[in-house]
Parts: structure tokens; C-alpha cells; sequence
């Protein structure tokens, strides 16, 4: 996917993105229905209303594109063999979430041939929402609708080995720095 194509992309779900943590947060207030999935990790009614929101979404913009997410094991098997694949966490931080901490987020990643090309992060309960579109460019979206770009620290840069391996289908390393919740929004 082109520069352009990836922008597009990004843009068309910026509002999808938004509405799906505005549900999650809507139902922190509430009495969460929380149950533990296969792995032992929570997964709450706002993770699964979120994950709705952004799959339903996902697959009415680009309906050629799996979308693989880790509540939806059906779709995760569908994006294996797929060069692009959107990658969803509808609700990165659940145990936080449970706790009624503010410090979770919303994650949607375009990843093409096994990397991250772009994506987005929204933190509802802080009304932070962070997208980028290519290597380099990082930018923060207001509620407001302004826009501005991050300074030089957020831009992208492969002097790991680990930045440069493609992202993996197998077991995810839950405990790898570069999740939602440690940006420290």
C-alpha cells in the first residue's frame, strides 16, 4: 500500500477508532460484566462492544482485508495468509480498565508483510489519540479536531534487531515493552 493509500486508510478510521473507545468508556461506569478467556487474561463487555465497533467498521472500509484481533479467534485464522492485515486491541489495559483506571486504550495496526506500516492509539478516558501513516511521522488528534505533529522522539527508528524482525502469528510476548499502556499518556 502506498503513502497515500496508508493515509486514507488511517483517516477513514480515526472516527471508528474514536467511537469505539467512547463505548468502552461509556460502560466503565457500569457494572462491567468480566469473564477470563482460554489464556486466563479478563476480557469484559466493553472489550467486547469495542471490538464490534472496530470490526464491523474495518470490514464495511476494507472489505478485502482481514482483520485479526484478539477477541475474535475466527478472524485471527482468516488474516494468516493475507500480505496486509488490520490488527485490532479493542481494549489494550483490561485490568486497569476493571480497576477504573483511566490508562487504557484502543489500538488499531495496518501490518503488511509482517510489519506495522501504520496505526492508531486512542486513550478515551484521556481524549488522547495518536495515529501515524508511515516511518518518521507520528501526530496527536484533539478532540477538537486539531492536529499537530510529535517531536522527533516519537519518530520511528530501526536500530534494533527487535524493530526490524516482522510482527508474528505465534503466542504474542504480553510482557513487550512498546504496548498502549506504557506510553505514559
Amino acid at each position: 500500500m502506498n503513502l497515500s493509500s496508508r493515509r486514507q486508510l488511517v483517516e477513514a478510521l480515526i472516527p471508528v477508532i474514536r467511537k469505539a473507545g467512547d463505548a468502552a468508556l461509556a460502560l466503565q461506569d457500569n457494572d462491567v460484566a468480566v469473564r477470563a478467556k482460554q489464556d486466563g487474561s479478563p476480557v469484559t463487555s466493553a472489550d467486547l462492544a469495542s471490538n464490534d465497533i472496530l470490526r464491523a467498521a474495518c470490514l464495511a472500509l476494507f472489505p478485502a482485508m482481514p482483520v485479526v484481533s484478539e477477541d475474535d479467534s475466527r478472524v485471527f485464522e482468516a488474516g494468516k495468509d493475507s500480505d496486509s492485515v488490520l490488527v485490532v486491541d479493542a481494549l489494550d489495559g483490561t485490568k486497569g480498565f476493571i480497576k477504573g483506571r483511566d490508562e487504557f486504550a484502543v489500538n488499531i495496526a495496518l501490518v503488511e508483510d509482517g510489519h506495522a506500516s501504520a496505526g492508531l492509539i486512542y486513550a478515551p478516558a484521556r481524549d488522547r489519540l495518536f495515529f501515524s501513516y508511515c516511518a518518521g511521522l507520528a501526530f496527536e488528534q484533539t478532540a477538537g479536531g486539531q492536529r499537530r505533529s510529535l517531536p522527533p522522539p516519537f519518530r520511528s527508528t530501526a536500530s534494533s534487531d527487535r524493530a526490524r524482525q516482522p510482527l508474528s502469528s505465534r503466542s504474542p510476548d504480553r510482557s513487550a515493552p512498546g504496548r498502549a499502556a506504557a506510553l505514559r499518556l
